[in-house]
């Protein structure tokens, strides 16, 4: 696995065309996220692999007047596993929450999903 930085900074190359970028990060019972929208990122995202969360891949959102588009794009560590791309697809279900969730970040980790 790559370093935190390097994802964060992958993220954040992503983001530079996108609405909201956001690092699926992957528990054994639960999703968090670490979005491109954070003041801190990598710390984010180094707190929640200390706890043991999987950096997973990335959710794009884009917007075209009040229409969200998401995608997504595991990282290269996972590309050939169909079970990530089908976990990243499957949380697409919930755009509406995570867009949600985005916009009511508090200092510290983002709510869990």
């Amino acid at each position: 696995m790559r370093k935190t930085s390097d994802l964060v900074d992958e993220m954040r190359v992503v983001a530079r065309d996108a609405w909201l970028v956001a690092i699926a990060v992957g528990f054994e019972t639960e999703t968090q996220f670490v979005f491109s929208s954070q003041r801190h990122p990598v710390a984010e995202l180094d707190m929640l692999v200390r706890k043991g969360g999987a950096p997973l891949g990335l959710l794009r959102f884009d917007r075209e007047n009040t229409t969200v588009q998401g995608s997504y794009r595991p990282f290269v560590e996972y590309e050939n596993e169909d079970w990530v791309k089908k976990y990243l697809a499957g949380l697409l279900d919930h755009t509406g929450e995570i867009i949600e969730q985005s916009q009511q970040q508090t200092p510290g980790l983002p709510k869990a999903y």
